[in-house]
């Protein structure tokens, strides 16, 4: 798919060469801190396994976070946790929020690797079912990214992974697709969030969380046996939320840094506001 040519540097090479999925940990601002309106950036972890193969965090404004989340203007900085070594950086403008039938003002976000443009996602033009694309640096359609589809396409289908209550349409999965494929009839990747259980872990996640199977609406479950290594006293406090990026076959590490940006841009309108 798209060129030969591998762009992004070696960190970006090595980590995500050899990749199938990576499990996406982002610990949010809590409720409190949100209605306070506390600068408190959300902090998020990246997973290959169980070994952490990357961390960032957001950089905003923070009159433009309070004012305008979701839909507020931020830049990301993946890092290697070891060297601090850029793999990835997001520029998100500022756009409004994804809906039917915009004609301006579309959603968007560009990934870069280092001193190379690996490309961007954009949201398209859509009705009824939300639809965003991803293009290479040469702004040529690499994959298709949306919901599972019913009625010819017509419609989100929200029982495409079984009965979605009660936690509704906001967990819905998004699929990606070849960029050509018009019958698009097979995924060939996806990312999901995980779902809260109880109304005391929407407000005061406690890490029980393992995995989920990937994109923009959709969800699996899995409980941990005890606590997750991983957290730590902000956990306490602040919301940790998980979604999972699953990595279309044969992609390059360029394709996949490409996804894994998108991603950010997804998670940002959908998934960390849904519950």
């Amino acid at each position: 798919m798209g060129e030969t040519m591998e762009r992004g540097n070696e960190v970006l090479m090595s980590k995500l060469q050899n990749c199938e999925k990576i499990e996406v940990r982002q610990g949010r601002r809590g409720w409190l801190q949100e209605c306070l309106c506390c600068v408190t950036k959300s902090d998020f972890k990246y997973f290959d396994g169980e070994k952490q193969i990357a961390r960032s965090k957001e950089e905003f404004s923070f009159l433009c976070r309070c004012c305008f989340a979701p839909d507020h203007a931020f830049d990301m900085t993946i890092k290697e946790p070891e060297s601090d070594t850029e793999l990835l950086e997001i520029n998100r403008p500022f756009r409004i929020c994804p809906s039917a039938c915009k004609c301006c003002c579309k959603q968007e976000a560009t990934i870069f690797s280092g001193e190379d443009d690996l490309g961007e996602i954009r949201e398209t033009w859509w009705w009824c079912v939300p639809q965003f694309k991803v293009y290479d640096h040469n702004d040529e359609e690499l994959y298709t990214i949306h919901p599972p589809t019913c009625c010819d396409g017509t419609c989100v289908d929200c029982f495409s992974e079984g009965n979605p209550c009660p936690h509704g349409c906001c967990i819905i999965p998004c699929d990606i697709y070849a960029a050509h494929d018009t019958s698009e009839t097979e995924r060939i990747g996806r990312m999901a969030k995980i779902p809260k259980e109880t109304f005391c872990d929407t407000y005061n996640e406690t890490n029980y969380y393992e995995r989920v199977d990937m994109f923009f609406f959709l969800v699996v479950k899995q409980w941990k046996n005890g606590q997750d290594p991983q957290g730590d006293f902000l956990d306490t406090y602040n919301e940790t939320n998980y979604y999972e990026v699953e990595f279309p076959k044969g992609a390059t590490p360029t394709q996949k840094g490409l996804l894994l940006g998108s991603s950010i841009l997804i998670n940002a309108a959908y998934f960390e506001n849904s519950e």
